[in-house]
């Protein structure tokens, strides 16, 4: 694990946060980030690639900080559920439920956990959400700034900025896909769980920012010098944008959320913190770049006996931001990360689901987790991107949203019918492929291309 605190120091003095004169002003909190890896004294340039193609990044996608022991006990914990049943979690953590399911050649017994509770109960478990927006400043080795991607306040969407447009999205407001009526994570929990027209819900909460802190509306800002940020270019050697060390990144995450914890009070561990940044994505000093956003799960920032469960993700706006525009292609507009990662967690909050190895036709590794953004995210822009229109406080505005792998997809027990990507239900479907694949004669495909998963309509294997 690695040490995420000791690089850091806290340039903003949190002290006397009531008061009116403080409660009527929006406040910077300051944090300095520590040194990165690039030593050279001028600024690097980093190459834009992909991180399905590139295995180095695969750490970060998805982060489990927790102890062996509490790994263990969330999983045993799972395998206890009767079969085909569920039992809620009693972890001190975000509200979830565990159940497990048989797949494999030897049917091996697969746990999962999921945010929400027993989808056999029924009723409605709203999920607790806290967005943290960072406010990220690239300098010279003098300290100047040479930019500043903010998603409050300025952002060249000509909707607004960023948190204000991504509070009015549809993973917060309700929306209808293929007759399935909720926020957009709800609906695809409603699907796999063939629970549509039943009151099971798990909705996020209304959204809240630190700027709506009735006593101290705040936002974070921390500034990278040379050392801890570079040009993205592209294969022509042209700059497209920019990126930010992956490590610094991280401990200034990290950083956040102790103050916002200690100085605020705001995260039990059953809240879901959401940072917000816009525009800027990572780079591994390793080699690769790049990553949008992740998710993790860790000790509990407010009660160390439970589980903290939290995101990142970056807002692309579809408009140049200081003077760049997406590199990313349709991929990455506006909130398509921030989807992608809340269904991850959500399917997978502890980041401890194991499933078998899998690779999506777009990778060159396996994975063998339930990741339900990373299965679809390397494919083609419309197999990936479901645009949905919504009116905002700042108008008509088309959101960008990640289509998903349901459960079973990676159950490996297809039916005929069945469902196994949202809201584009023919993303992953029963593509045929030639006779003779697999013994018993005609197979289906549910991943893309020659990587995906294959089925015999047989029960003599796959």
């Amino acid at each position: 694990m690695r040490k995420l605190l000791c690089s850091l120091t806290i340039l903003a003095v949190i002290a006397a946060l009531t008061g009116s004169a403080m409660a009527a002003t929006k406040k910077r909190i300051t944090i300095k980030a520590g040194k990165g890896s690039n030593t050279s004294g001028q600024i690097q340039r980093i190459r834009v690639g992909s991180e399905a193609t590139n295995s180095k990044l695969f750490q970060f996608k998805a982060q489990n900080h927790l102890s062996y022991a509490t790994n263990q006990k969330v999983l045993n914990a799972a395998k206890m559920a009767k079969n085909g049943n569920f039992v809620n979690g009693t972890i001190n953590t975000v509200p979830y439920f565990q159940s497990w399911f048989l797949t494999g050649s030897r049917n091996s017994i697969y746990g999962y956990s999921m945010v929400g509770h027993s989808p056999a109960a029924g009723g409605t478990t709203t999920i607790g959400n806290l967005i943290l927006p960072l406010e990220v400043q690239l300098t010279d080795a003098n300290g100047n700034v040479l930019y500043d991607f903010t998603p409050v306040f300025v952002n060249n969407d000509p909707q607004g900025d960023d948190t204000t447009l991504f509070k009015q999205s549809p993973l917060f407001v309700s929306s209808t896909y293929n007759g399935v009526t909720g926020q957009i994570v709800d609906t695809a929990q409603k699907v796999e769980f063939n629970k549509v027209g039943s009151n099971w819900h798990t909705p996020l909460a209304a959204p809240v920012s630190t700027l709506d802190n009735p006593n101290f509306p705040h936002w974070y800002s921390a500034a990278l010098d040379p050392t801890a940020w570079a040009y993205l270019v592209d294969q022509n050697n042209n700059i497209v944008g920019v990126a930010f060390d992956i490590n610094v990144i991280s401990n200034v995450f990290e950083t956040m959320l102790q103050i916002e914890n200690g100085s605020f009070g705001d995260l039990p561990n059953s809240i879901v913190p959401i940072i917000l940044t816009d525009f800027l994505t990572a780079y591994d000093p390793a080699g690769g770049c790049c990553v949008l956003g992740y998710h993790t799960a860790e000790t509990g920032i407010n009660d160390p006996s439970g589980i903290s469960v939290w995101t990142w993700g970056t807002w692309i706006p579809y408009s140049p931001d200081n003077g760049f525009t997406n590199p990313f292609g349709g991929f990455g507009y506006n909130s398509m990360v921030l989807s992608h990662e809340i269904s991850e967690l959500y399917n997978d909050p502890f980041v401890n689901t194991n499933v078998a190895p899998w690779v999506s036709g777009g990778t060159a590794f396996a994975q063998q987790n339930l990741e339900t953004g990373d299965v679809i995210e390397d494919m083609a822009v419309n197999d990936v991107v479901t645009a949905v229109p919504l009116n905002t406080t700042g108008g008509p505005f088309t959101y960008n949203l990640q289509n998903v792998a349901l459960l079973d997809w990676f159950t490996r027990n297809p039916y005929n019918g069945g469902i196994y990507s949202w809201p584009n239900m023919n993303t992953l479907n029963q593509a045929p492929h030639a006779p003779g694949t697999c013994a018993g004669g005609p197979t289906w495909t549910y991943g893309q291309g020659s990587g995906g998963f294959f089925f015999c309509n047989s029960v003599t294997g796959w």
